[in-house]
């Protein structure tokens, strides 16, 4: 009795031996796991894209995904639920700015909290997978503007007690904003309605005219007289769209590659009958060579509008499109 007695104590030891193994074996495969950010895998730098949205435009937010990869020798999948925990990460902000501003780079500026989200911050890489469950942020595209550099810089904080990969653990969101897309209206039967000054020979017999404003090519434009004359400013072309349009805004194209004379600002008017006008906006344009929109802050059906500049970039007289369109 006695000795089976000891038989069974032995076997409890053993036993219990063999469940400690286990659990050492276990911490042993914690060591070899490492957690990280399946953003930081290509680059610690990422550039993301927001189209900005018009006044009137809908889908106000976009939204970036994060998540979480587990990876190491000890497991080929989690062999629990693991929580894993992002946070934003401002501690190498200042450094990374003066590396840039040494190297005569634009220095990164802290996204405004008003156009940025960031709510959920805890995700779970459930057992048997490798891959956590998809969180984000979210950046409001009726509020951001283009011309700034926004970085948002988040980090892989934890893991729920298993490593993370500190190399990888973090990724730089450098933001790109670009501006509202419309689809333009046909102008294929657009007519010039009035101009008040065209250079009708001074630059050949294909240019210069307020119809090459209508043709669809970047190389010939409308240009205010310049031979025999400089009438001042103010300058506007109107045109006739021939029918009716619900306008959202115009598209407006500079002369290429000549900045002196550019329209810098522009005063927009509308029209049912090309006789009565009405506001649609007053705008600001750099002198640029690509496609500048502007967007009015309310619709109008009609079927003339008209484009006044009132100012232009080196103060000129003479002033100039390559193209008018609207949208």
């Amino acid at each position: 009795m006695n000795k089976l007695f000891l038989y069974i104590l032995l076997g409890g030891v053993i036993s219990s031996g063999v469940a400690c193994k286990k659990d050492t074996a276990f911490s042993k495969k914690d060591g070899d796991v490492r957690v990280y950010m399946s953003q930081a895998i290509t680059s610690t730098f990422t550039d993301i894209t927001v189209n900005r949205r018009a006044p009137l435009q809908s889908d106000s937010a976009y939204a970036f995904d994060l998540n979480a990869f587990f990876a190491g020798t000890g497991y080929s999948s989690a062999p629990r639920d693991i929580s894993v925990r992002f946070a934003l990460d401002y501690t190498k902000w200042d450094s990374i700015n003066t590396a840039r501003a040494n190297a005569a780079l634009p220095v990164f500026e802290k996204i405004p909290d008003n156009i940025f989200s960031f709510a959920t911050q805890q995700a779970v890489i459930k057992k048997g997978t490798t891959i956590s469950e998809n969180i984000s942020f979210a950046i409001n595209a009726k509020l951001i503007q283009e011309g700034h550099n926004y970085m948002i810089p988040v980090r892989l904080e934890s893991a729920d007690g298993f490593a993370l990969n500190n190399a990888k653990a973090v990724t730089y969101f450098v933001v790109k904003v670009t501006p509202p897309v419309y689809a333009e209206i046909n102008r294929s039967t657009w007519t010039i309605l009035h101009v008040d000054s065209e250079e009708a020979s001074g630059e050949g017999p294909n240019n210069g005219r307020a119809i090459f404003a209508l043709d669809g090519l970047l190389n010939t434009f409308w240009h205010t007289q310049w031979d025999g004359g400089e009438p001042p400013l103010p300058h506007h072309i109107a045109v006739d769209m021939k029918t009716a349009q619900t306008l959202s805004g115009l598209y407006l194209t500079a002369r290429q590659n000549a900045p002196n004379g550019a329209p810098k600002t522009v005063v927009v008017e509308v029209s049912a009958d090309g006789t009565t006008w009405q506001p649609a906006g007053t705008y600001q344009l750099a002198a640029i060579n690509a496609k500048q929109p502007v967007f009015f802050a309310q619709t109008f059906t009609v079927r003339y509008f008209r484009v006044t500049v009132t100012a232009t970039h080196g103060n000129t007289n003479i002033t100039f499109f390559a193209e008018v369109s609207a949208f």
